[in-house]
């Protein structure tokens, strides 16, 4: 089909302002952008604006004042799909947010009722937290130990296990080691499993982590779901000493006087 020239400057001019909105709610979201605000260019990705609503409540951080720079599909109970952003903002903090929402088949079953939590955001340290966990099985470095004394042996944990102390703790997969895994008492229809951990700055916690046993997904028809892990520092003079899950209370939760 021919196109006279009116044709093609209404085809132009719409091709032309399709691109400019699309530009406008990539900015908006943080996605597919490099950000001249956030230390080192981060190259950021496409995040619908609920989710953006929420991580900026959760961090208390204005929109246009983060990137989304990783994001990816993390286990939860039945009904429910979560989801884990890696996110970066203006003043250099690393955060990863993690965010649940009903699923099709929690939708259905609410008759539509459902409805997703608020993003739940742990502040990293270091400045990379996108780098592939490896530490975990790896020997261990020599910044994990004192001088003089054997560094610690780390022992093989699974993936999932090492996703929750990392959240709980604040420390990418690739900054800490679990030197030692237990079972430990739990409550009928759960697993315990308590691990110790070093990480790269010589910190060392205790994280326990429940699961449904096999009698507790029997019992929930496999609905039941596990546990995020409760870590406490043991650092030996470290002012965190017995506090647990420190990693998690940020400014908002304290301000709200939701954790110490």
């Amino acid at each position: 089909m021919k196109c006279n020239a009116a044709t093609k400057m209404v085809l132009f001019l719409l091709l032309a302002g399709g691109g400019a909105c699309l530009s406008s709610a990539d900015a908006r979201n943080g996605g597919a952008r490099t950000d001249a605000g956030v230390p080192g260019g981060t190259d950021g990705i496409n995040v619908d604006d609920k989710a953006t609503r929420k991580i900026s409540l959760a961090l208390g951080e204005e929109i246009d004042d983060f990137i989304v720079t990783g994001q990816e599909d993390v286990e939860s109970a039945a009904g429910t799909k979560a989801t884990r952003y890696t996110v970066r903002t203006s003043g250099g903090k690393n955060y990863k947010c993690q965010i649940i929402e009903p699923s099709r088949a929690g939708k259905l079953f609410s008759f539509g009722t459902a409805a997703g939590a608020d993003a739940l955001c742990t502040e990293f340290s270091g400045s990379n937290v996108n780098q592939t966990p490896t530490a975990r099985n790896s020997t261990a470095k020599g910044a994990l130990s004192n001088p003089g004394s054997q560094p610690p042996v780390p022992v093989t944990v699974s993936d999932k296990a090492a996703r929750k102390i990392s959240m709980a703790i604040g420390e990418d997969t690739d900054r800490f080691v679990v030197t030692k895994q237990e079972d430990v008492e739990s409550s009928a229809g759960t697993k315990g499993t308590e691990y110790t951990v070093r990480t790269d700055g010589g910190r060392t916690y205790k994280c326990q982590v429940l699961e449904p046993s096999r009698l507790g997904k029997l019992i929930s028809f496999g609905t039941a779901g596990g546990a995020d892990a409760l870590c406490t520092d043991f650092t030996k003079g470290s002012p965190d000493r017995g506090k647990t899950n420190q990693a998690n209370c940020n400014a908002l939760l304290r301000a709200a006087h939701k954790c110490d």
